[in-house]
C-alpha cells in the first residue's frame, strides 16, 4: 500500500511538470563538409587541398568546437552529421538533418580559388522564400562575430543555377523546406588569410564565433533555460528569388598623379563604380595585359565615393605600361586603361642610393644659392648668356661675409698655431743636431792630443748623408 502510493506520487509529479511547463528549444546541425577517401581523378571527398592541409580535416576541427560550445547553452540540440572522417553524399547530410528535426543546417568549410588571389570570408544562403530569410539573417549574425575578431567580409551572398540554388547542399535543403548556410571561414590557398589560420587553434576559434552566432540569433545564454527563445525580429521572406549580381564594376579608370621613377612610386586615383554589390579588390599589373591577364596581388578597396588613392611601389627605373583590375564581393572584375610609365632622367637621385661625384666642374651648394638668389634678383627673363644684367649685389656680398666671417677667422688661428708648433719643432732639431756635432769634435781634440797628432780637421768626422737629410 506504502509502496503503491510512493509510485503514483513520483508519477503525478513527474507528469504535473511536464504539462506545467516544457522548455522552448531549437535543433541545429552542424554539418563538417567532404569527408573521406577520394574517388579516382576527384578530390571532392578532401575539398581545398594546400599548404599541407586537407580541408575535410580542418572543417571537422571547427566544427567539433562548434559543437562543443555551442552544447554549454539552455534551449538547444546539437548535432553533427560526422565525427569522424567518413564521405557522405548531399542528400545523406539533408536527410540526417530532417530526421532529428532540424530548424537549420550549418554546413562548415574553408575556401579557395583558382588563381589563388582571393581572401576574405563569406557566407552562402539559398536566395528562396523562407529559406534565404532564417538563413540571412542567422548568417549576419555569424558574420558579424567574424568581422569583430579581425576577419575580412566578402559578404552574404545567393549563387543560382540551372536547377535553382547553386550549391547542392543548400539545394537540397530548400527542397526540404529546410534553412541551409554555408560557412567560408577563409582560404586556405591565399598567404594573407593563411597566416591567420594555418594552425588548430585559429580552427577551434572559429568554431567558437560560429556558434556565438548562433546563439545571438537565437536568444540564448550559456547554462540557463530560458522561458522563450528566437529572433529578435522575424526573418524578412521575399516573394521572389534574391539573385546575385551579375553585373562587373563600371566606369574604371586609372590616372597616374605622380611617378617617381627613381623610387618606383606611383601616386595614383582609381576610379570605379557597382550599382548592385560592394567593390572589394583592386590590383595591378606591368606589361601588356589581355583578359586571361592574372592579377596575382590584391588589395582591399577602402575607396569612398567610387574613388581610391593610394601609392603603387614598383621596379624603380621601370618604363611600361600599368593597369589596374577592380573586383566586386561577386569576384566580378573590369579592367581598367593602361597608362605609360616614362622615368624621368632629369629626377633628383635619392642621396642615400646615388653618390654625386664632383668633376670639379659641378656647381657646389653655395654657389647654387648664389645663382638662385642672383637669378631672382635678375628676374625670369635673364637668359644664360647674355649681357649681365645690373643688380645690385651688396646685399648678397654683405651675407656671403656674415656668414663666412666666423669660419675664417677660425681658419686663420688654427694655421697661426700650426706654423708657431713647426717652428719650434725644428729649432729644437738645429740645436741638438749642432750640439751633438760639436761633442763630436771635442772628443776627436782630445784624441788627437793623447795622439801627439798636429793636425786636426774637423770635416774628416762630418756626416754628409746626416746633414743632407736634415
Amino acid at each position: 500500500m506504502i509502496f503503491g502510493l510512493m509510485f503514483m506520487t513520483v508519477l503525478f509529479v513527474a507528469v504535473g511538470c511536464v504539462n506545467t511547463y516544457a522548455a522552448p528549444s531549437v535543433t541545429i546541425v552542424i554539418d563538417p563538409g567532404h569527408g573521406g577517401e577520394n574517388e579516382p581523378n576527384s578530390e571532392t571527398n578532401s575539398g581545398a587541398r594546400y599548404n599541407g592541409l586537407d580541408e575535410k580535416n580542418v572543417n571537422l576541427v571547427t566544427a567539433q568546437a562548434m559543437y562543443d560550445e555551442l552544447s554549454e547553452y539552455g534551449n538547444v540540440n546539437v548535432y553533427i552529421t560526422r565525427d569522424v572522417d567518413t564521405a557522405l553524399t548531399l542528400e545523406q547530410r539533408v536527410d540526417y538533418a530532417k530526421s532529428v528535426g532540424a530548424d537549420v543546417l550549418i554546413s562548415i568549410h574553408y575556401n579557395a580559388s583558382a588563381d589563388h588571389n582571393f581572401f576574405g570570408s563569406e557566407i552562402f544562403t539559398s536566395a528562396y522564400g523562407k529559406c534565404y530569410g532564417t538563413g540571412h539573417a542567422l548568417a549576419e549574425k555569424i558574420m558579424d562575430e567574424w568581422v569583430l575578431d579581425g576577419n575580412i567580409r566578402k559578404d552574404i551572398k545567393t549563387r543560382i543555377g540551372k536547377k535553382g540554388d547553386y550549391y547542392g547542399l543548400i539545394r537540397h535543403g530548400t527542397e526540404n523546406n529546410l534553412p541551409t548556410i554555408i560557412l567560408e571561414h577563409g582560404y586556405l590557398d591565399n598567404d594573407r588569410d593563411y597566416q591567420r589560420i594555418n594552425n588548430e587553434e585559429a580552427w577551434k576559434r572559429f568554431g567558437v564565433l560560429d556558434a556565438t552566432g548562433v546563439a545571438k540569433y537565437y536568444g540564448l545564454e550559456k547554462y540557463v533555460v530560458k522561458e522563450s527563445i528566437g529572433p529578435d525580429k522575424e526573418p524578412e521572406e521575399p516573394s521572389e528569388a534574391v539573385r546575385p549580381d551579375e553585373s562587373e564594376p563600371t566606369g574604371v579608370r586609372l590616372e597616374v598623379d605622380n611617378y617617381s621613377s627613381n623610387k618606383g612610386n606611383v601616386d595614383f586615383t582609381l576610379y570605379a563604380y557597382d550599382d548592385e554589390s560592394r567593390l572589394l579588390y583592386y590590383g595591378f599589373k606591368t606589361g601588356d595585359v589581355d583578359d586571361d591577364t592574372v592579377f596575382d596581388e590584391l588589395e582591399l578597396w577602402d575607396g569612398k565615393g567610387g574613388k581610391l588613392t593610394g601609392t603603387y611601389h614598383l621596379q624603380p627605373g621601370y618604363e611600361g605600361k600599368l593597369t589596374a583590375m577592380v573586383y566586386n564581393v561577386y569576384q566580378l572584375h573590369t579592367m581598367s586603361n593602361s597608362v605609360d610609365l616614362v622615368p624621368n632622367e632629369e629626377e633628383e637621385d635619392d642621396e642615400e642610393d646615388n653618390a654625386v661625384v664632383d668633376d670639379g666642374e659641378s656647381q657646389g651648394e653655395d654657389d647654387k644659392m648664389f645663382t638662385d638668389d642672383f637669378q631672382k634678383e635678375a628676374g625670369e627673363d635673364w637668359i644664360i648668356g647674355g649681357d649681365l644684367p645690373k643688380v645690385d649685389t651688396t646685399a648678397i656680398a654683405n651675407a656671403i661675409d656674415k656668414n663666412t666671417e666666423s669660419t675664417v677667422k677660425s681658419s686663420y688661428t688654427g694655421l697661426i698655431i700650426a706654423g708657431l708648433v713647426a717652428a719650434m719643432t725644428i729649432a729644437v732639431a738645429i740645436v741638438i743636431s749642432i750640439s751633438i756635432a760639436s761633442q763630436k769634435r771635442k772628443k776627436k781634440k782630445r784624441r788627437n792630443r793623447q795622439g801627439n797628432r798636429d793636425v786636426f780637421d774637423w770635416a774628416d768626422d762630418y756626416d754628409k748623408d746626416r746633414w743632407n737629410n736634415f
